[in-house]
């Protein structure tokens, strides 16, 4: 499950940070660059993608308000592990490890908080592992609405062209499958965002 931090805490943040702004297509950072800051998205939405010698992009997750990103800065002489580019206009907080952990220190509920992010995304890598590795095309759809959602939070906004960057398939086989999807009531999609409608059609799919 992903760990969403609380907009109460975001002051907690700000308050040994700064609020930086980036307009879409715009890099937070990039793939080698010293890690030495974390960072929270206040709005809008991010890409976390990894890219080849090639130019190919393979897309990793796509992040929204309440989700933290830049966890190597938690290791000493780490170096950024991935890309970051903004999709929407984005507005973030930026702050420096080591102002953060006296304020983890202070807060019990923000540092379990940050401790169940960091499980959440050792979890999130294994799962899109053995996604990749261990199912066909539909498998891999099916299995990554799941992963993003839950019943309580039903919609994310992707787009076809989102899921097969992350997915590492063929846009239009995206299409295909979702187009299938749709018919048997199991999605719904349109303008960005897709609506998982019964989650048990996908995931018999998985059996």
């Amino acid at each position: 499950m992903k760990v969403v931090i609380d907009q109460k805490y975001f002051c907690l943040f700000e308050s040994i940070g700064k609020r930086i702004r980036f307009s879409p297509g715009k890099f937070v950072f990039c793939e080698s660059d010293e890690a030495n800051e974390i960072y929270l998205i206040v709005k809008g939405r991010v890409q976390v993608y990894l890219g080849t010698s090639s130019g190919k992009q393979t897309t990793i997750e796509v992040l929204k308000e309440g989700r933290i990103f830049g966890d190597a800065s938690f290791l000493e002489h780490s170096v950024r592990k991935a890309n970051i580019v903004a999709i929407t206009d984005v507005e973030l907080i930026c702050c420096r490890i080591t102002d953060l952990i006296p304020i983890l220190q202070e807060n019990s509920e923000l540092a379990l908080l940050m401790m169940r992010h960091l499980t959440s995304t050792c979890n999130y890598l294994t799962n899109t592992i053995n996604r990749l590795v261990n199912y066909d095309s539909i498998q891999k759809v099916a299995d990554f609405l799941l992963t993003e959602t839950n019943p309580n939070e039903p919609v994310i906004p992707y787009t076809h062209s989102d899921l097969a960057g992350c997915l590492n398939l063929n846009r239009v086989t995206v299409s295909r499958i979702m187009g299938k999807f749709k018919a048997e009531g199991a999605v719904e999609y349109g303008r960005g965002t897709i609506r998982v409608l019964k989650r048990q059609k996908l995931e018999e799919l998985l059996k």
